[in-house]
């Protein structure tokens, strides 16, 4: 008599119910998201394995948690999926999960080499590329370098914040041993720059008021000429002036500013200039596209979110230092318990070089992802993605389905939809503030409800955010499994679901 097949083990359910997400995501006509209700999703698990825990938790069977685990899988939002375009991220390269799991399943920290032998010099070639593409390492560069032109950091925010701390470091090196003397130092950065420019004055200890918010154009690129005003009045004022950030692919519009023009002022006046190229540098993997940052080789640093646009799994984020050398300067305690100078390749130890101790390895999973694309691989990701906002903005711009583009650069459109008895009608920024306030209500209440029904329905995700005041559509290419057809049926659907909600307002 035959032996009865083993059973799978929980680890092995689970994990086979996770590659098969992985392998065969779900697209076209499946739902980006099985929408439930807060309530709904708490009784749904209560058949299961519940979200909360008692007083006394008791283990579960294998059977319920791997019930919870298709919970899990059925009502999470599917990045993946071609019509989910709402954030400044994607699903993943599916070699970047794999790669995630592995470096999960060795579980070692990335501080010292001691603990991570092939992880420190992968992370530093992973480094010393990407510091060749961004100009801060020599292009004919292509061993290890003995000290990699940067580090990895938990995300954008924590990036900025070091770069800060970098830029203050240099201009006061003894704040970090006598602590604050009062002294007002000031940084810049555009309007339409990223919130981690204020949360990073707060913990440096220099205050929010030290940031100043420069004006930027109707695209969303800073103006330079703004900026060196806005530093004189700083001076004016009895200021110290540490800090620019420059934004490459601001969040909304994807506007990339003028980054010679930065480093001119920056060099001008002897301050530190960090480049914000979060979501937009990674058009520094496209011949066609890296114009878009001409001049990053001039800033003193830079931050990159590989979990964006190249879809890398959460997180992986490299911030690059030009002079790297500056980062144990700064931030080396020299903990004789870890950093110890007389073992094996302690030379090699990277832990010292940056705030964290602990750190996961980020790395493994872009270095197999690069491996196995190579640099064509990435340069058709990027300017696939380009490829589809520009089929937006052509469709958009067509008379079919009465959109109007309000503003966008590179990956991201912005545009609103405009009902029938309002057309023509041109949105453009600088002059919404000049619509009717009956046409300004209708167009912002639209796009809120038409959300909510996509997301009820789960027929795509598609962000909104006031422009001036008025909220508009923000759809952001990134996912290479997108296609045109994918594109028009999320503006079909659109306008489909505004017309509905019209007609429904007339009854």
């Amino acid at each position: 008599m035959a032996e009865a097949p083993n059973e799978l083990t929980l680890i092995e359910r689970i994990a086979e119910r996770a590659l098969a997400y992985v392998v065969d995501p779900p697209t076209g006509l499946d739902p980006v998201i099985d929408h439930a209700s807060p309530d709904e999703i708490e009784t749904l698990f209560a058949s299961a394995a519940s979200l909360g825990f008692e007083s006394t938790a008791e283990a579960c069977d294998d059977d319920a948690i791997v019930d919870a685990v298709d919970l899990v899988i059925k009502h999470s939002v599917h990045t993946s999926h071609p019509r989910f375009v709402n954030q400044n991220f994607a699903g993943p390269d599916p070699v970047s999960v794999v790669g995630d799991w592995l470096g999960a399943a060795l579980n070692t920290t990335g501080a010292t080499f001691e603990m991570a032998p092939v992880f420190t010099l992968m992370e530093s070639a992973v480094l010393s590329k990407l510091g060749r593409l961004a100009g801060y390492v020599d292009e004919s560069a292509s061993q290890v370098p003995p000290l990699p032109p940067g580090l990895f950091c938990p995300g954008g925010s924590s990036a900025t914040l070091y770069a800060l701390q970098l830029a203050r470091h240099r201009l006061r090196p003894d704040v970090r041993r006598t602590g604050a003397t009062g002294e007002q130092l000031t940084l810049f950065v555009s309007a339409s720059g990223h919130y981690a420019a204020t949360k990073s004055a707060a913990l440096l200890g220099i205050g929010t008021d030290s940031v100043i918010k420069v004006e930027s154009d109707e695209r969303g690129a800073i103006i330079p000429a703004a900026l060196d005003a806005a530093i004189q009045a700083s001076i004016d004022d009895g200021q110290t002036p540490f800090a620019i950030i420059a934004t490459s692919g601001t969040t909304v519009t994807s506007a990339f500013d003028d980054l010679h023009a930065l480093a001119d002022i920056a060099e001008e006046r002897g301050l530190w200039l960090h480049v914000d190229g979060c979501y937009g540098g990674s058009a520094l993997f496209s011949p066609t596209h890296r114009h878009l940052l001409a001049g990053v080789e001039r800033s003193d640093s830079f931050v990159w979110n590989l979990h964006k646009m190249m879809g890398m799994t959460q997180q992986c984020t490299a911030l690059l230092v030009r002079q790297p050398e500056q980062l144990a300067a700064c931030f080396a305690l020299k903990a004789d318990y870890l950093f110890q100078p007389d073992k094996l390749h302690a030379e090699y130890d990277s832990g010292d070089r940056t705030f964290q101790c602990a750190r996961r390895i980020d790395v493994l999973k872009l270095w197999l992802a690069w491996k196995h694309h190579g640099d064509q691989g990435f340069a058709d990701r990027i300017d696939h993605a380009v490829a589809m906002a520009d089929h937006a903005r052509a469709r958009i711009a067509s008379a079919d389905g009465g959109f109007a583009e309000v503003v966008g650069n590179f990956t991201n459109v912005v545009f609103a939809w405009i009902p029938p008895e309002l057309r023509p009608l041109a949105v453009d920024p600088g002059a919404i503030g000049d619509l009717d306030s009956a046409v300004r209500t209708t167009l912002h209440t639209l796009a809120p409800q038409i959300k909510a029904r996509m997301q009820a329905e789960g027929t795509a995700m598609v962000g909104f955010q006031p422009i001036e005041g008025l909220n508009t559509f923000r759809l952001l290419f990134m996912n290479p499994s997108v296609t045109e057809a994918d594109v028009d049926a999320m503006l079909d659907r659109i306008a489909d679901y505004g017309s509905d909600a019209l007609a429904v307002a007339a009854t």
